[in-house]
């Protein structure tokens, strides 16, 4: 599949998860992200170091992981617009089951939302087999957005983003608890 293939399946307005070869996610990141194909590959590493530093050794057979992308489109209350909340997980297969790795922190939280900016907190809750994700911010017309960490205890990583002005509002989004079903359970 091809970087525009991909792109436009993200950006379709659907609900959408999509498992992605390592190359994949690191070129749509480096695109999403503006950083070059070096950096998105280091920050895939930086996760998955993180990760394996915190789990426990098992004697179960060993799972292998990839990335998997969802898209989920975001209603704004009284706003024709509906940006794309973009989430990238680990999903591992071991012992005959599909699971996310709750240890590794999400690659990716963020809106797609161009030109609209947000400027607020992602939170999302790592399940096995489906997240929960939280929004509390703004949205501004014609403005970047800059990520300024994600965070994380345990299953929950809180990505922060903030803009460098705050003219051109477009509209509030509160969200509270809602669950994405990922893996079907």
């Amino acid at each position: 599949m091809s970087e525009a293939e991909l792109d436009a399946i993200l950006s379709s307005g659907e609900e959408i998860t999509i498992e992605l070869t390592d190359e994949q996610v690191a070129e749509h990141y480096a695109e999403i992200k503006g950083v070059s194909l070096d950096e998105a590959y280091q920050a895939m590493s930086d996760n998955l170091v993180q990760s394996n530093s915190r789990e426990k050794r098992s004697l179960a057979p060993k799972s292998s992981c990839s990335w998997l992308a969802t898209s989920t489109p975001i209603t704004i209350p009284n706003r024709s617009y509906k940006p794309t909340l973009l989430v990238y997980l680990n999903v591992c297969r071991g012992g005959g089951a599909q699971y996310i790795d709750t240890n590794t922190k999400p690659l990716l939280q963020e809106f797609r939302a161009n030109p609209i900016s947000f400027d607020g907190t992602i939170v999302v809750e790592l399940y096995n087999g489906h997240f929960f994700y939280i929004i509390n911010g703004d949205f501004y017309n014609l403005t970047m957005s800059t990520h300024t960490g994600t965070v994380g205890v345990t299953t929950v990583f809180s990505a922060t983003y903030s803009i460098a002005s705050t003219s051109n509002y477009y509209a509030s989004l509160t969200i509270l608890r809602t669950k994405r079903d990922v893996l079907g359970y």
